[in-house]
């Protein structure tokens, strides 16, 4: 929080009121022959974001002839998020590290010591693949490998951990390059702040991005990244047979794959809107790829907690730029209404995730409108009363991040005079007499 306060100070004027027109000389495009300029600025946050969006994004195995068009949308799609809402893309990380873990345990249980945090996330991204004569073949997770070992249906994969992750395309140069422009970006930025000379907007909508994802590179450390090749599991048995040895437990229709019996229960009430079922590519049945939002089970109080307070963090940094000066005093209130509704929505918001995890709530939400859970109790109130409260705060959040993007680069057309100065690093170093 030092980084925090030292930034902050930066940008104190000594009083609290909205800037005045007549207190600043603001200055538009500035080239940089001499001085730091707007080019210098602009790269050097949107190569932090660029590096660290390709570092951390793990995605899960696409499937065979997936087109080149599918693929770029897909992954923009979760760039995009990744840009906008940090914090949502370190909840999947969690749920899916929880979920890797949890395998882990069930596997030695079994006496399958062998198996790793790296197997579960290659097992949970669709890297196993099980085809049987009487279906077509279909990704299933490390739920479904832990059952069918339990039960006798196959050997746990032997698979090596290295070999694994030699299909891995984990790029230690550029996660090297990213912890050196997200360290010079924050020595940049506090050094700044030691000499009062502005920070941009920009530069500190770059330093909330951070630590979201920080936490999601840390928790999605043992994740392969972008993995394309396929473990292929082909047995004997027809799917069909495990199927009726199951039982009841497998006698419902499958909406994913014919795993669904043992894949589904650790939702835990939880599905994906039937809208979007069938969204992104996940048209053929039974699945041909596992979507990169699916993330059994959900998440425990500890991790809802965790998010919880990573994300207040994230919107907290916003009101550092509180006395910030920008072009007009509309725009000094519109960035302070807007940080102001970021930390409140996820104070707020924030909340219903982890008390949903509590054993008494019982109500309908969603999570992200993309995951829904119905009330076991089906009263107007349990259906309406959180979903009201989550789908509110949803539209208020884009809102205020949609302004907070505009005055983010708006506010280049007037920028204080110091926000083009470069920090004096031999200020730092100590005289001697």
């Amino acid at each position: 929080m030092s980084i925090l306060r030292i930034a902050a100070s930066a940008q104190n004027h000594s009083t609290v009121d909205i800037p005045k027109q007549s207190r600043r000389h603001g200055v538009g495009w500035v080239s940089q022959p001499d001085q730091r300029g707007t080019i210098d600025i602009l790269w050097g946050c949107f190569l932090v974001l660029f590096v660290c969006v390709w570092v951390v994004m793990h995605h899960n195995v696409p499937m065979k002839r997936e087109t080149l068009r599918e693929s770029a949308t897909r992954k923009f799609r979760w760039v995009m998020l990744a840009i906008c809402a940090p914090e949502t893309l370190t909840l999947f990380a969690v749920m899916q590290w929880n979920s890797a873990n949890i395998s882990v345990r069930e596997m030695h249980a079994l006496e399958h010591n062998d198996w790793t945090t790296v197997h579960a996330f290659y097992a949970n991204s669709g890297g196993f693949v099980l085809h049987t004569e009487d279906c077509p073949p279909f990704p299933i997770n490390s739920k479904s490998i832990h059952y069918l070992c339990s039960k006798g249906w196959i050997e746990a994969p032997t698979i090596s951990r290295e070999d694994i992750w030699d299909r891995s395309k984990a790029d230690l140069f550029a996660k090297g390059f990213a912890v050196f422009q997200t360290g010079w970006i924050l020595v940049q930025c506090i050094g700044r702040g030691a000499q009062k000379l502005a920070i941009t907007p920009l530069e500190l909508f770059t330093i909330a991005f951070i630590l979201p994802t920080i936490a999601t590179a840390f928790f999605w450390a043992n994740k392969p990244q972008n993995v394309a090749e396929t473990t292929v599991i082909r047995p004997k048995w027809l799917i069909a047979d495990v199927l009726i040895e199951a039982g009841e437990a497998a006698k419902q229709p499958y909406i994913d794959t014919p795993m669904d019996f043992v894949e589904k229960p650790p939702w835990e009430g939880w599905k994906r809107r039937p809208s979007l079922l069938h969204f992104g590519g996940l048209e053929r049945r039974p699945l041909a790829r596992i979507p990169n939002d699916y993330s059994p089970p959900p998440p425990t109080g500890k991790e809802a907690t965790f998010i919880w307070l990573i994300s207040i963090v994230h919107a907290g940094i916003h009101l550092i730029g509180w006395n910030f000066d920008f072009p007009t005093q509309i725009e000094v209130l519109l960035w302070r209404v807007s940080s102001i509704v970021l930390v409140v929505i996820m104070l707020v918001g924030g909340a219903v995730p982890v008390i949903s995890t509590r054993p008494w709530f019982d109500f309908s939400f969603n999570l992200l409108w993309i995951w829904v859970i119905d009330a076991r109790k089906s009263t107007w109130i349990r259906r309406n009363l959180f979903n009201w409260v989550v789908n509110f705060a949803y539209l208020v959040y884009i809102i205020a991040r949609v302004l907070i993007f505009v005055e983010m680069f708006m506010s280049f057309r007037s920028l204080p005079e110091n926000a083009y100065a470069d920090v004096s690093w031999s200020a730092f170093l100590p005289h001697l007499s």
